[in-house]
């Protein structure tokens, strides 16, 4: 992938989840700002251009997969087909091209869409399954937790060190994209951090469940009524089910998987990035 894909492949993913919305008979989700995903992509085809891969065929773009390397974990950032090629075959070589970005890595993430197309592909790649939870509405009656401030690229390094001690290794600047996204970064000193944006937890690690539960409780107070979505929360995230319905917010099975296998330390307390892992 060349940087310059980068509105056509946002093109084909916006396509792509539509029509997976549609077949899973959800509303369709309101596509992403452009400029916001051109920082995300962009980044990935610079920081990771071994990673990152575009299937094309006479109509131009028929699939993208985005993989990322950090200290030697990888994790599967995106993969997408365009739907009218769909089971042709496109996805697989994709995916099998980004796979072999992992090739001596330590460990691999993945986090899955519902589509039961992606969840066979990913197990069979041989990683191990954590069906997940998603918490949403409007929280309710969350105060500001003590000590929780919001932070900037100064704080990178905290982030770092909780990183490598929840899943063995570092965003690092990945954490200055999500930045430079417009997203917002909050900082329990010494203790955890969390990303979010339009309501949206983008991101939350800490070194325990009492300071993720605090980081959590302020992303859900920066609503300020309104809606609050919190994903790929595990049977190992229990401290996040309990913040979720303490606010009020429902809880709903039909949200994917989260895949690992490899040294991905505890992966606990830790929500990770649909874009960044």
């Amino acid at each position: 992938m060349r940087e310059e894909d980068v509105s056509a492949v946002h093109e084909t993913a916006t396509a792509a989840f539509a029509h997976l919305d549609a077949q899973l008979g959800q509303p369709p989700h309101a596509p992403p700002d452009p400029a916001i995903v051109h920082i995300r992509h962009a980044h990935l085809v610079r920081t990771d251009p071994e990673g990152a891969w575009v299937g094309e065929d006479e109509r131009g773009i028929a699939g993208c997969a985005l993989a990322i390397r950090r200290e030697n974990v990888w994790g599967l950032s995106l993969l997408i087909v365009r739907p009218d090629v769909q089971s042709a075959g496109v996805g697989t070589a994709l995916l099998n091209r980004a796979n072999e970005y992992a090739a001596g890595a330590r460990g691999r993430i993945i986090l899955s869409s519902p589509d039961p197309r992606a969840l066979r592909a990913y197990a069979r790649l041989g990683l191990e399954v954590h069906p997940s939870l998603n918490a949403s509405g409007v929280p309710r009656d969350v105060p500001w937790p003590d000590g929780i401030r919001e932070g900037d690229h100064t704080d990178i390094p905290l982030t770092e060190a909780v990183d490598r001690h929840v899943r063995g290794a570092a965003h690092g600047a990945d954490i200055g994209a999500q930045l430079d996204m417009g997203q917002t970064l909050l900082i329990a000193p010494e203790r955890g951090y969390a990303v979010t944006g339009e309501g949206e937890l983008r991101l939350l690690a800490a070194f325990d469940d009492e300071a993720a539960s605090d980081l959590l409780r302020a992303v859900l107070a920066m609503t300020n009524g309104g809606k609050a979505m919190i994903s790929w929360i595990t049977s190992t995230q229990q401290w996040a089910a309990r913040v979720s319905l303490e606010a009020g917010l429902e809880l709903s099975a039909n949200a994917g998987a989260v895949f690992v296998d490899g040294d991905v330390g505890p992966f606990r307390p830790y929500l990770p990035s649909g874009a960044f892992l």
